[in-house]
């Protein structure tokens, strides 16, 4: 089947959701680790991640996926599925909720299933944006064929890719849109203050044990993951902004591989454009390699057929549903979207660009414009507050956020590093204070 420029344009339009429809979905990447010295669980072995899964696929409610014998992915009956990050991080996708407290009982009863074998194998689960243990060297690739063709691809292109890869984790949010311009004008807005929003929720100051001299590393490690695909996107800031210029963008960028008969096929770095016109070593396109090239594009946020976040590190229980219920706010009412980007629309591209690099150090103590970054946190909060209010939306998922940044002023990477400073070289205490067994979800 051969695709044209139009169908390549109709997979956005065809994303548009009904106003009275919007859903919001949470997407949860957690490490397994080693509860007394915090070092990685590899996938393969007895106690490994992936005998984790096959005890889950005891329950009525998952089904699996694997490439040859291994099992790469759980499905669930409820929409929600299990995939595995490249050095074995166990990613929660969740089904798209209508509700805070939806997403809330999801992950719980997640996290309660997950607890309930994981304790036999005496394995725990932290949230954190960097692996605070285990180096990039000291953690194998799973074995999945997707990622067998981005690993040498990418270590072409960054080289901090296989760090990303291996050592990161974040939390990531869905968005539904309603048009093409609602589509825009949530991209422009969320990339005009996701550096903020990376600040205040920077989770990843510790690699190999000690700190790494950031507060977002796992930010810093994007940069210098691959220039082609990844971080913030110059054109959504023009109000003109439409899905062509998406589209324009996403067929320039080099594409790294399509699927066939269950098979990586490397694509070598073409561009999409030229693929989609001549096909290439005999493979023509077809529907299907669209919508994988778009999973293959890394920026902060990024166009679906929903609104992708990407720009958040990994939290600890007590921060994480705090990240869906400030996007919520801001986004889905549309006095505190307005109200947000009132906020940034005056930088400047290399403002922009100035900040997302300076908050990976310094986090909320950096400036934009003699402002500090903490006092735009701050706004954006009260911003997030009232949405919510606005949307009669429960707002039980927020105060452990409004605590940080309204009354501490801290980011959750700096006390993570007053607790260290007390704790080292117990690395026990650390996995903890970030685990998703032992501490409780933030919820009033």
């Amino acid at each position: 089947m051969h695709v044209n420029e139009e169908d390549l344009l109709r997979y956005f339009h065809d994303g548009c959701k009904d106003a009275g429809n919007l859903r919001v979905g949470g997407e949860y990447e957690l490490f397994p680790v080693d509860p007394r010295t915090g070092a990685a669980t590899p996938y393969l072995g007895d106690r490994g991640v992936g005998r984790i899964l096959e005890e889950m696929l005891k329950r009525p409610d998952w089904s699996p996926v694997c490439e040859g014998d291994a099992l790469i992915c759980l499905l669930g009956t409820d929409g929600s599925n299990i995939t595995l990050e490249p050095g074995g991080q166990v990613e929660l996708s969740g089904a798209p909720k209508e509700r805070l407290g939806e997403l809330a009982e999801e992950l719980q009863r997640f996290l309660g299933e997950l607890h309930h074998i994981s304790r036999d194998f005496k394995v725990d689960f932290i949230g954190m944006g960097m692996h605070p243990v285990s180096r990039e060297k000291d953690i194998p690739f799973i074995d999945k064929c997707r990622y067998a063709v981005m690993a040498p691809y990418l270590q072409e292109k960054g080289s901090l890719a296989h760090t990303m890869m291996k050592e990161t984790a974040t939390v990531q949010v869905n968005f539904d849109y309603t048009s093409e311009a609602d589509a825009m004008e949530k991209l422009r807005t969320v990339m005009g203050i996701t550096s903020l929003v990376s600040a205040m929720f920077a989770n990843s100051p510790l690699s190999g044990g000690k700190a790494n001299g950031f507060m977002t590393r796992r930010e810093h490690v994007w940069q210098y993951t691959d220039p082609d695909r990844c971080g913030l996107i110059s054109f959504v800031f023009d109000r003109e902004a439409s899905f062509q210029d998406y589209l324009d963008y996403a067929l320039d960028v080099p594409m790294m591989l399509v699927i066939r008969n269950g098979c990586c096929i490397p694509m070598h770095g073409i561009p999409f454009r030229r693929f989609w016109r001549e096909g290439i070593q005999g493979v023509d396109p077809v529907a299907d390699d669209w919508a994988l090239h778009l999973s293959t594009l890394f920026p902060e946020v990024r166009l679906k057929q929903y609104i992708e976040i990407r720009g958040v590190d990994g939290q600890a229980p007590g921060m994480v549903l705090s990240v869906p219920a400030f996007w919520k706010g801001i986004l889905y009412h549309p006095d505190a979207r307005q109200a947000a980007w009132e906020m940034v629309q005056a930088w400047s591209f290399p403002e922009r660009l100035k900040l997302h690099e300076d908050i990976c150090r310094v986090a909320l103590k950096a400036k934009v414009r003699r402002t500090a970054v903490l006092d735009l946190a701050r706004e954006l909060v009260r911003i997030a507050a009232e949405g919510l209010r606005l949307q009669g939306e429960s707002e039980e998922t927020l105060p452990p956020l409004e605590d940080l940044i309204l009354k501490q002023g801290k980011c959750p990477a700096e006390i993570l590093l007053e607790k260290w400073d007390r704790w080292k070289p117990d690395v026990s205490r650390l996995v903890r204070y970030a685990s998703y067994f032992q501490s409780p979800l933030g919820l009033s």
